[in-house]
């Protein structure tokens, strides 16, 4: 065969076989964002271990996708909500690595870590989201939060200020404001903030942190008609009998109080909580 022909052969090859390649191509990618499409359904459902079954199929269907790096991110939450904590920083260990800079995964590398014990480690991650972009409320709210449980109260000041700029009616904002003037005995700083926090979402948290600083300030009414009303959203919250314990020893009504103490024990309160009771 003379070198047209070849020519002609090489021809007719690449467009008799470039069809089936782009076919064989889309096939690959529609079973690629099928198997992810059903990772996310999966991942809706709490369905994990199916959810990782799934992402693993789909990091091998196209293990040069430049979605993956999500994907990996992904697996790894998956596998932290499996409660392979290791596996699972491994794994977000891996993301990072290809993406030093993305706040999505440094976000979920630091709630591992903090479900590992390592906070000093989340800290810094938050550290660097914040300085990627200090436009985001949780990375203030979780490195203030770590700030301000390590005693470092001008760090959480800094950071809650911060967050009061950024979204001053948001619920990690007024939660962060509240505890920051709770853990520095501002207790009448405090109760606006709960107060704000209840009417968007009457939280027995949010109830029994406002009556502890009614009751440390020696609001009794205040405390006496937040604990009714806290009481009837939930009737088995063992702290809400410890707080009216609390106050009826404050109106000397020593009778009432033990019966409420022994409620809250058996709800699971500590008897040493109820020694802890001020008189």
């Amino acid at each position: 065969m003379n070198k047209i022909g070849y020519q002609i052969l090489a021809t007719i090859i690449v467009y008799c076989v470039f069809p089936y390649i782009s076919m064989a191509n889309t096939s690959n990618d529609s079973i690629y964002y099928n198997l992810v499409g059903k990772a996310d359904t999966a991942i809706a459902n709490n369905d994990w271990s199916g959810a990782e079954t799934l992402l693993l199929s789909a990091l091998q269907c196209q293990p040069t996708n430049q979605s993956n790096v999500l994907l990996i991110s992904n697996l790894a939450i998956i596998r932290y909500q499996q409660g392979k904590d290791s596996l699972a920083l491994a794994t977000i260990n891996h993301a990072h690595s290809i993406a030093p800079n993305s706040v999505t995964i440094l976000s979920n590398r630091a709630k591992i870590l903090k479900a590992m014990h390592r906070i000093d480690d989340a800290y810094n991650d938050y550290q660097r989201i914040i300085e990627l972009d200090s436009t985001l409320i949780e990375p203030w709210y979780y490195h203030g939060l770590i700030a301000l449980s390590n005693g470092d109260i001008h760090t959480a000041q800094n950071d809650f200020s911060h967050l009061e700029q950024l979204a001053p009616n948001d619920a990690l904002t007024l939660e962060a404001m509240a505890m920051l003037h709770f853990n520095t005995h501002q207790y009448e700083q405090a109760i606006p903030y709960y107060t704000k926090l209840i009417n968007q979402s009457p939280a027995a948290d949010f109830y029994i942190m406002r009556i502890t600083c009614y009751l440390i300030l020696k609001r009794l009414s205040d405390a006496s008609a937040d604990i009714n009303d806290a009481l009837k959203l939930y009737p088995l919250e063992g702290e809400l009998y410890l707080l009216r314990s609390w106050l009826n020893r404050q109106y000397y009504q020593h009778k009432e109080a033990d019966a409420d103490a022994q409620k809250a024990i058996e709800l699971g309160i500590s008897p040493e909580r109820i020694a802890s009771i001020p008189n």
